[in-house]
């Protein structure tokens, strides 16, 4: 573990070098973070136009929500493993893997932290000034303890969120030439910026296949307002372990049909 330790501290190292290089990148991600944050507003506004509520969620509750989905799969889940997910598909078409599968590393660990978009801490502290203030203006009470609960759950969920991405672009084991992967998952986590019933409240069975991605922000967001139920916990820890597991061992079992540059 300390070995991992020390190799994770050099690859931040090395991404931060890269960033220097890049500066362009800082001002593009910037950019894009503001307007995606704006358009995340706006999103809440219209879906609480003609409601005090949504789902029994407030509109001064979905404002800190949106908050809590720029903090953790805006910011921070875009800075550890966006970028990595992004190039699982070239990997596997040009034989990148080759060389990752040579290393004495675990292969998992090493496809999921080569790249760190540090630049993306900007819109981190952007999203952390937002919910402090809407948090503030809503009068909303936060305790140490659900502070507490809320980190805690954060990590768990960003775990659900990166074992969902993982389980599916390891289909590019055998699917290298569909490169788009990604951005499905793109459009998917956009669900996790809306309270779970609302899918509740759609007919459509396929719909259902996302709850899991609901519950990336929800809960921790429960938490923060107090509004944590034991059955939450329960879901949120058991989708969490059980997705890791399997996208552990699914990506054991593809590596068996991985045929490298040359086959």
């Amino acid at each position: 573990m300390k070995h991992y330790f020390q190799i994770y501290l050099l690859l931040i190292k090395l991404n931060y070098r890269r960033s220097i290089a890049n500066r362009a990148d800082l001002f593009t991600g910037l950019f894009g973070s503001l307007s995606w944050g704006v358009f995340s507003i706006v999103s809440i506004y219209i879906l609480s136009a003609r409601s005090s509520s949504v789902f029994g969620w407030s509109r001064a509750e979905l404002f800190i929500l949106i908050g809590v989905f720029n903090i953790m799969v805006g910011s921070t889940f875009r800075m550890l493993f966006s970028r990595n997910f992004e190039n699982f598909s070239k990997l596997m078409r040009y034989g990148e893997l080759d060389g990752v599968l040579l290393k004495p590393l675990d292969t998992q660990f090493a496809v999921s932290t080569q790249h760190i978009s540090l630049y993306v801490i900007i819109r981190a502290v952007i999203a952390c000034i937002y919910t402090y203030i809407v948090i503030v203006q809503s009068n909303a009470v936060v305790s140490f303890l659900s502070f507490l609960s809320f980190f805690i759950l954060a990590i768990i969920g960003l775990i659900l969120l990166y074992a969902c991405w993982f389980l599916v672009m390891t289909l590019t084991v055998w699917l290298p030439d569909i490169y788009n992967l990604d951005e499905i998952l793109y459009s998917t986590d956009a669900l996790t910026r809306y309270p779970p019933q609302i899918l509740n409240a759609m007919k459509i069975l396929v719909f259902y296949l996302f709850f899991p991605f609901t519950l990336v922000v929800s809960t921790p967001t429960k938490a923060l307002l107090h509004k944590l139920s034991v059955l939450d916990v329960v879901i949120l820890v058991g989708f969490a372990c059980g997705l890791l597991f399997i996208s552990r061992k699914f990506w054991k079992f593809a590596l068996r049909y991985y045929t490298s540059a040359s086959g």
